[in-house]
């Protein structure tokens, strides 16, 4: 009967409210430390537009993350769970992207580029919407080229908190905490960067992204959750 609910409009729209609710609770209670990169933290406190990534598994408390009131565009999946937690913060949200890396990364593209041009920033989960976990896919990276903005890595932590048994390891907040969000360096794309440069920008901002998400489990007094195994070449 739950799982009927969740695919209606309604129950979707029921279950993005109490999260939205839970995710206010969350963050009104938790005593927040912020560790930012210097030039990321001028970027996110100035007008001009930057690309945001976060791993899926962090999406919960992503407005945590985000300054109050920088319009931000997200990509969003049309899966029920995306829709849920887009539901929850749409308060935050100035405008969704529909569409996905897995299902339809052209569409996720040309509306991040739209966004972009229209001084918007973008936020993206780049190993959503179903992984591997922690391991970036390139359309920001295409993004990022196209549009010049740079990319601003950032990841978030409680101290009070359980990890789900799913393919990102998705992390429940709980509140009356203490939290951490740490931002990274900014990485910017070249703009005629070829094959060999783009890949090289995708592990960077992989790197970059495990990093931060490491740094902020380990001030929290957690042991850091690791990436999927690379694929190999092929696979």
């Amino acid at each position: 009967m739950l799982k009927r609910l969740l695919k209606s409009d309604a129950g979707v729209r029921a279950a993005g409210a109490l999260a939205g609710a839970i995710v206010r609770l969350i963050n009104a209670t938790t005593r927040w430390e912020r560790v930012a990169d210097p030039a990321a933290a001028a970027l996110l406190a100035g007008d001009q537009p930057v690309i945001g990534a976060f791993w899926h598994n962090r999406l919960m408390l992503i407005s945590a993350v985000w300054p109050k009131g920088k319009p931000i565009a997200m990509v969003q999946s049309e899966h029920g769970d995306s829709r849920i937690l887009g539901i929850a913060v749409s308060e935050y949200i100035t405008r969704p992207i529909w569409g996905s890396s897995r299902r339809n990364p052209m569409a996720a593209l040309k509306g991040m580029l739209r966004a972009l041009q229209d001084g918007l920033s973008v936020g993206i989960t780049p190993d959503g919407p179903r992984g591997p976990r922690m391991r970036c896919r390139p359309g920001l990276i295409h993004a990022a080229k196209r549009s010049g903005v740079p990319i601003v890595p950032g990841a978030w932590s409680v101290s009070r908190r359980s990890v789900a048994r799913s393919w990102d390891r998705f992390i429940i907040a709980w509140p009356f905490g203490r939290g951490v969000i740490v931002l990274g360096a900014p990485i910017h794309v070249p703009a005629d960067a070829d094959d060999v440069g783009l890949e090289a920008s995708r592990r960077q901002v992989e790197d970059a992204l495990n990093a931060v998400a490491a740094d902020a489990d380990r001030r929290m007094g957690h042991v850091p959750i690791e990436p999927a195994p690379e694929r190999k070449a092929g696979s």
